[in-house]
């Protein structure tokens, strides 16, 4: 639809302001719940005007997002939306669209600084009312809550259902930006997640297997990693003989240190890397190509999965004490075969028990292909810290 096409009504928040002066409102809850005759031939567009805009322990779970009505504040770092609850319960948040019980087809945060303590996330998007695209335009989320405390890494928090779409452009956050696809069975186009030159500590999709053909589009984003988390075992799994990925995964031009696929059967809680060996033959299925490589085994001997590997010609082979360390095997190769090698970023490889390595420091192979102190050795990389502690798997950042 052009813009000639629809009425665009333009209000005003402004905390500390003067309404019918230099304001319509000064709250957004209230400009929010004013709103009644929005549509798509007539579209509301709230200002909120620099200011700190606080519904701490207000008696509500949060905010919410209305059907074409764009919330665009002043200045990202001039406004500030803040809830911080005495009380924890991962029922609230600072925005969700399910607030109101309306149907959605298009809503959107620009500009925001979001803020939450003691709650879910700062916004979340996990329901039937969305029925088109969300988006987050140029917003920062912060999440307050502690490790010790449920939701603590939660930036942006996505249940997503066939047609519902969220986008995040340039979303900056102290947390994780994660979705899960539905319970509900379904064929044909499902959900997509999109991220767009967005910040946070790391990336997270969980699959319910839906067997629904969702997309993930995520590009020239930085993160740690990006986790796909196969949630096994749950109910909808077993209407069918049959489990299969329902996601596919478009990753350009990012700077993240690596992906992981791992598989839970508590909700995310623990996790053992095995998705892929449940879900594709074993066969490495999501591939960034500013990390991945697919790659001939041109030696005379199989590459483990996760093992060390060293370059040859345009091929790689096992690798083997003294030479240069190319990267590690994502999948298991025999001789001649192809797969998929990673060749750049953080790498996991086990370390010598001896060796109690601080972060930064230069490592070597030693004759086991165990991660050791470098010494006169040829430089593996560098020491990023513990995978997993207790099978003493060092990330290493390949140089």
């Amino acid at each position: 639809m052009r813009s000639d096409d629809f009425e665009r009504v333009e209000k005003i928040v402004k905390a500390g302001g003067t309404v019918g002066e230099d304001c319509d409102y000064t709250a957004i809850r209230a400009a929010l719940d004013d709103i009644a005759d929005h549509s798509a031939r007539k579209r509301y567009v709230l200002r909120i005007m620099n200011g700190t805009y606080d519904v701490s322990n207000d008696g509500a779970l949060y905010l919410g997002l209305k059907n074409y009505v764009e919330l665009v504040g002043q200045s990202r770092g001039g406004v500030r939306i803040v809830k911080r609850d005495d009380e924890y319960s991962d029922a609230k948040s600072v925005f969700d669209t399910a607030c109101y019980g309306q149907r959605i087809e298009y809503a959107s945060l620009r500009n925001l600084t979001i803020v939450s303590y003691n709650l879910k996330a700062p916004v979340h998007i996990d329901d039937e009312h969305v029925q088109g695209t969300i988006e987050l335009v140029d917003c920062t989320l912060i999440n307050e809550n502690t490790p010790d405390m449920g939701n603590y890494q939660n930036g942006l928090a996505c249940g997503l259902r066939q047609g519902q779409r969220v986008v995040a452009r340039g979303v900056h956050s102290n947390g994780m930006l994660w979705m899960h696809n539905g319970f509900e069975p379904y064929a044909g186009e499902g959900c997509r997640f999109e991220l767009y030159n967005c910040i946070c500590t790391h990336i997270v999709v969980g699959d319910l297997i839906t067997y629904g053909r969702d997309t993930v589009v995520v590009e020239g984003c930085r993160a740690e990693f990006l986790r796909y988390l196969y949630l096994k075992d749950v109910a909808p799994q077993r209407l069918r003989s049959y489990v299969q990925a329902s996601f596919t995964f478009e990753l350009r031009g990012n700077s993240i240190d690596y992906v992981e696929a791992v598989t839970t059967t508590d909700l995310g809680y623990t996790s053992v890397p095995t998705a892929f060996d449940e879900l594709c033959e074993g066969k490495w299925s999501i591939c960034d190509p500013s990390l991945h490589r697919f790659v001939r085994n041109i030696g005379t001997a199989r590459i483990g999965k996760g093992s060390p590997v060293a370059l040859i010609g345009d091929g790689v082979k096992p690798w083997t004490f003294g030479e240069r360390l190319y990267g590690t095997a994502l999948d298991a190769i025999s001789p001649g075969s192809y797969g998929i090698v990673q060749d750049r970023g953080v790498v996991f490889l086990p370390a010598h028990p001896a060796y109690d390595l601080a972060e930064e420091e230069p490592v070597e192979l030693d004759a086991s292909g165990r991660a050791v102190r470098q010494g006169s050795g040829m430089k593996a990389g560098v020491a990023r810290g513990w995978y997993a502690p207790g099978d003493r798997l060092l990330k290493i950042r390949l140089t």
